[in-house]
């Protein structure tokens, strides 16, 4: 008997997969602007890579990141920040055919209510209409359908750095590893920007013993977003940490001690 399962497989990032539609110029596009009477233009490049033709479906929702619990994707309007009805699409759906490239674009027309400085945001989903049918080792055959959410940011007036806080330091055992050290930020200005997050290692003597390669997250204002640091290769004892989030901006570090048994 075969047994189906379906997914729901949303890119937030770039990554590898193998569906027939691809996001040629990125998952994140940010305008600027000095004026909100000025509309904002933008494009998302698709591209069919597939052999046969392929449909994609076009809509909007808000992109929440909850504090402790991940990314949430209510109607778009449902926060003060969100684009709203400012954000529209010059289409709905789209076939493409075989090797087709299509600009799929968007305009921005900023309410009057939202002229406060500070950032704006929603995401663009471009729903693959077929979806990706893998058979797995135990019978089960998978169906994952492919969603993309390009984020789609508008920064109104003159940027201006926010403070980031730490509002959790958690370290949990993982399988096959060490464990991870999942670090919650806080975005508590009202203009979104870019950490970069690294781990420093100190051992008993003061001596460094490891940097963890950087992580990148958007905060958003008044959101937080988690930072999981997988930790392999160290001996049991007990280090001192630093903590280091980078806007490019602003440097913003912690101090925590870790046991490793």
């Amino acid at each position: 008997m075969k047994l189906a399962a379906v997914l729901a497989l949303i890119l937030l990032t770039p990554c590898y997969i193998q569906a027939s539609v691809v996001i040629l110029n990125g998952l994140s596009h940010t305008h600027t602007l000095s004026s909100v009477d000025t509309p904002v233009q933008g494009v998302i490049r698709v591209k069919n890579e597939g052999p046969k033709e392929s449909r994609i479906v076009v809509y909007r929702q808000d992109l929440v990141p909850e504090c402790g619990k991940g990314f949430s994707y209510p109607q778009a309007g449902s926060h003060a920040r969100s684009l709203g009805n400012a954000l529209k699409t010059n289409v709905d759906e789209k076939l493409l055919a075989s090797n087709e490239e299509y600009d799929l674009r968007y305009v921005i027309g900023m309410d009057k209510d939202k002229t406060s400085p500070g950032t704006y945001w929603e995401v663009v989903m471009v729903e693959v209409g077929e979806p990706i049918r893998e058979r797995q080792k135990n019978g089960i055959e998978v169906s994952s359908s492919v969603r993309y959410a390009i984020q789609v940011i508008v920064d109104v007036a003159s940027f201006e750095s926010p403070e980031l806080t730490y509002e959790n330091v958690t370290f949990n055992k993982v399988p096959d590893q060490q464990g991870s050290l999942n670090i919650t930020l806080k975005n508590k200005g009202v203009f979104g920007i870019r950490a970069s997050v690294v781990l420093e290692v100190y051992d008993a003597s003061g001596n460094k013993v490891k940097t963890t390669e950087p992580i990148n997250r958007m905060l958003y204002p008044g959101h937080c977003s988690t930072f999981e640091i997988a930790l392999n290769n160290l001996p049991r004892g007990k280090y001192d940490c630093v903590i280091v989030a980078d806007t490019k901006q602003d440097l913003f570090g912690s101090n925590i001690s870790l046991q490793i048994e």
